[in-house]
Protein backbone atom coordinates (compact mmCIF):
# COMPACT_ATOMS: atom_id res chain seq x y z
CA UNK A 1 0.00 0.00 0.00
CA UNK A 2 1.26 3.44 -0.82
CA UNK A 3 0.41 6.67 0.87
CA UNK A 4 -0.81 9.07 -1.82
CA UNK A 5 -1.51 11.96 0.53
CA UNK A 6 2.18 12.75 0.94
CA UNK A 7 2.93 12.66 -2.80
CA UNK A 8 0.29 15.25 -3.74
CA UNK A 9 1.24 17.79 -1.07
CA UNK A 10 3.92 20.32 -1.96
CA UNK A 11 7.08 20.04 0.08
CA UNK A 12 7.17 22.57 2.89
CA UNK A 13 10.52 24.15 3.55
CA UNK A 14 11.41 24.13 7.22
CA UNK A 15 12.30 27.53 8.57
CA UNK A 16 15.71 28.03 10.08
CA UNK A 17 16.37 29.19 13.64
CA UNK A 18 16.24 32.92 12.89
CA UNK A 19 13.61 32.81 10.11
CA UNK A 20 9.91 33.45 10.28
CA UNK A 21 7.40 31.03 8.77
CA UNK A 22 7.37 33.01 5.53
CA UNK A 23 11.17 32.83 5.16
CA UNK A 24 12.07 36.35 6.26
CA UNK A 25 15.06 36.67 8.56
CA UNK A 26 13.92 37.78 12.02
CA UNK A 27 16.19 40.03 14.05
CA UNK A 28 13.77 39.89 16.99
CA UNK A 29 14.48 36.18 17.36
CA UNK A 30 18.21 36.91 17.51
CA UNK A 31 17.60 39.61 20.12
CA UNK A 32 15.46 37.24 22.16
CA UNK A 33 18.14 34.55 22.10
CA UNK A 34 20.83 37.01 23.21
CA UNK A 35 18.58 38.30 26.01
CA UNK A 36 17.86 34.74 27.17
CA UNK A 37 21.57 33.90 27.27
CA UNK A 38 22.23 37.12 29.22
CA UNK A 39 19.46 36.23 31.69
CA UNK A 40 20.97 32.79 32.25
CA UNK A 41 24.43 34.28 32.81
CA UNK A 42 23.20 36.98 35.20
CA UNK A 43 21.06 34.40 37.04
CA UNK A 44 24.05 32.14 37.62
CA UNK A 45 26.19 35.10 38.70
CA UNK A 46 23.50 36.21 41.14
CA UNK A 47 23.32 32.73 42.64
CA UNK A 48 27.05 32.01 42.71
CA UNK A 49 28.41 35.34 43.91
CA UNK A 50 27.94 35.81 47.62
CA UNK A 51 26.46 39.24 48.05
CA UNK A 52 24.46 40.50 50.98
CA UNK A 53 22.13 42.41 48.67
CA UNK A 54 21.39 40.32 45.59
CA UNK A 55 18.21 42.17 44.63
CA UNK A 56 19.95 44.07 41.84
CA UNK A 57 20.99 40.79 40.22
CA UNK A 58 17.44 39.51 40.49
CA UNK A 59 16.09 42.68 38.86
CA UNK A 60 18.62 42.46 36.03
CA UNK A 61 17.85 38.77 35.47
CA UNK A 62 14.11 39.43 35.46
CA UNK A 63 14.59 42.33 33.04
CA UNK A 64 16.52 40.15 30.60
CA UNK A 65 13.92 37.38 30.88
CA UNK A 66 11.18 39.87 30.17
CA UNK A 67 13.08 41.25 27.19
CA UNK A 68 13.66 37.72 25.90
CA UNK A 69 10.01 36.64 25.74
CA UNK A 70 7.78 39.72 25.63
CA UNK A 71 8.79 41.23 22.25
CA UNK A 72 8.11 38.06 20.27
CA UNK A 73 4.74 37.59 21.96
CA UNK A 74 3.81 41.20 21.27
CA UNK A 75 4.93 40.85 17.65
CA UNK A 76 2.67 37.83 17.13
CA UNK A 77 -0.22 39.72 18.73
CA UNK A 78 0.41 42.83 16.60
CA UNK A 79 0.66 40.91 13.32
CA UNK A 80 -2.58 38.97 13.69
CA UNK A 81 -5.24 40.17 11.31
CA UNK A 82 -8.51 41.33 12.77
CA UNK A 83 -11.51 39.74 11.07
Amino acid sequence: MTDHSQKNEPEKKRSELFEEDNGNVSSIRLMSLIALIAAIIFGFLTILLEDANATNGIYITFGFLLSAFAPKALQKFAETKVK
